[in-house]
C-alpha cells in the first residue's frame, strides 16, 4: 500500500496539478513533503525527493507559482529570478554543483524547478556551442529568441550549467 507522500509525489507528477503544485509552494511550502535545505524569502532548496544524480541532489524553487521556465523570464519576475539565482549561487559556493532546469516532457512537475547535484547530468548530451549564456539570468531571458525554440519545447530541452562553470548551455 502506498504511503501519504507516495501518492502526493504521484499526484504531483499529473499534468493535471499543476495549478495545485504552484499553488503549494507559493502558499503553503512548509506543509510540502519536502526536506528544507535552504532558503529566501524568494526561494528555497529542498532535498529532491527522489534523487537520481550524484551523491546530493536538491531542487531550488521560486516561492511563487510560476507554471515553466518560460514564465519565469516574463519581466514581472525579474525580482523572483534574482532571489532564485542569487539562492542558487550561494548553493554554489557552498558546495560545486551542476544546476540543470528541464523543459517541454522533460519537466515533469507544473512549477518551474532548478536542479542541483555533484553528477553530470545528461553526461552525454551535446553542449551547444552556439546557445551559450554568461549566466542563468541571460540564458532564461534569452529563451524566447532562440531558433525552432517551440519544436525544442515539445522534443524537451534542458539547460545546464556544469559544475565549476559560469556559463549556461541549451541541451
Amino acid at each position: 500500500m502506498a504511503t501519504l507522500k507516495q501518492l502526493a509525489f504521484r499526484m504531483a507528477r499529473t499534468p493535471a496539478s499543476g495549478s495545485l503544485v504552484r499553488f503549494g509552494f507559493a502558499h503553503a511550502d512548509r506543509l510540502l513533503p519536502l526536506t528544507s535545505v535552504d532558503r529566501s524569502e524568494l526561494a528555497a532548496i529542498y532535498r529532491h525527493p527522489r534523487p537520481v544524480y550524484g551523491t546530493f541532489h536538491h531542487i531550488a524553487v521560486p516561492l511563487r507559482g510560476v507554471p515553466d521556465v518560460f514564465a519565469l523570464a516574463h519581466p514581472r519576475h525579474a525580482e523572483l529570478r534574482a532571489g532564485l539565482f542569487a539562492l542558487i549561487a550561494e548553493a554554489r559556493q557552498r558546495a560545486p554543483a551542476s544546476v540543470l532546469v528541464n523543459a517541454g516532457p522533460r519537466q515533469d512537475v507544473g512549477q518551474v524547478h532548478f536542479h542541483l547535484t555533484d553528477d553530470t547530468p545528461f553526461s552525454d548530451a551535446i553542449r551547444s556551442e552556439q546557445l551559450t549564456w554568461p549566466d542563468w539570468d541571460a540564458a532564461v531571458r534569452a529563451l524566447t529568441s532562440v531558433p525552432d525554440i517551440q519544436e525544442r519545447y515539445r522534443a524537451g530541452f534542458s539547460l545546464l550549467q556544469d559544475a565549476g562553470d559560469p556559463r549556461v548551455r541549451l541541451i
